[in-house]
């Protein structure tokens, strides 16, 4: 896997569980509806983090031309 692949992945994983963590606390404190619009939240946070990671990258690519000779 490319670094930038697993970067993603990480950058993934690391927000459910931050989604996860949050939404635990957001039910202990403020209830069953605060916990289900915190985590998902987080969700797309993390969701809209990795897709614009993937956009960087695909815009970062170079772009090879080739000439041809001429005789």
């Amino acid at each position: 896997m490319k670094r930038n692949q697993v970067q993603v992945i990480v950058v993934s994983l690391t927000s459910t569980l931050a989604a996860i963590s949050i939404g635990y606390l957001g039910v202990q404190f403020f209830g069953k509806n605060a916990m289900y619009m915190i985590a998902t939240g987080m969700l797309g946070l993390g969701t809209g983090g990795a897709i614009g990671e993937v956009l960087v990258e695909k815009r970062q690519q170079q772009v090879v031309q080739t000439q041809l000779k001429q005789q």
